[in-house]
């Protein structure tokens, strides 16, 4: 029997990490898309009886990505999304090549990179895709005006492969999370009732 495999597209974040802890025991290998390999590293350390592929890529070099998906076996039992990008929103406003890559980021090379992934799923056993995206994608956002376009664009990409692919074995679930602490919502000085916070933890349990 093959192992169970799950690919994490994000990694490098603190809400990858929570979610690899609950993982690890429900899945023999896990895949690891990350931005910084030796954060990765440091964290996955601790975990025994898994076997893990660190895969260190920006997310904007979307040629490359597809490429690194083609070496992938064909043996995915589940896809967690949690890449994504802020940016600076006044910038975005002023550069069209600072809000393209928002854009891209967020949505653009989201929904094409997911793409590549699906034929290797497996075909005989149920599966997932989770995508991660935000709050902000449920309207438009002045102060967020690409970031929040972006996200909307992700949550019907989801919603619509839902419905492609509700006759076959994968699921496809969309999380919105709120405001939850972490490095992002820190560094840029956001700020918002504490009961509307969550933390990484708690979301990770909740996925």
């Amino acid at each position: 029997m093959s192992k169970k495999h799950l690919i994490i597209y994000g990694g490098s974040s603190l809400i990858a990490k929570e979610l690899i802890k609950l993982m690890s025991g429900k899945f023999e290998k896990i895949t690891i898309f990350c931005r910084n390999e030796k954060i990765v590293r440091e964290y996955i350390k601790h975990f025994e009886n898994v076997e893990f592929n660190l895969i260190q890529v920006d997310l904007i070099e979307l040629e490359k990505n597809i490429q690194l998906i083609k070496s992938i076996t064909n043996d995915i039992d589940g896809l967690i999304w949690i890449a994504g990008h802020t940016g600076d929103a006044d910038l975005e406003f002023k550069n069209y090549k600072e809000g393209k890559k928002n854009i891209d980021v967020n949505f653009l090379n989201p929904i094409l990179l997911i793409n590549q992934f699906i034929p290797k799923f497996k075909k005989d056993s149920e599966s997932f895709i989770v995508g991660l995206t935000s709050v902000a994608g449920l309207r438009g956002r002045a102060n967020r005006l690409f970031y929040s376009s972006a996200k909307s664009g992700f949550i019907a990409f989801l919603s619509g492969l839902r419905q492609k692919l509700k006759n076959s074995k994968i699921s496809v679930i969309t999380v919105i999370p709120g405001y939850m602490k972490t490095i992002p919502f820190e560094k840029g000085g956001w700020t918002a009732p504490s009961f509307l916070i969550t933390n990484p933890q708690k979301a990770a349990k909740l996925i």
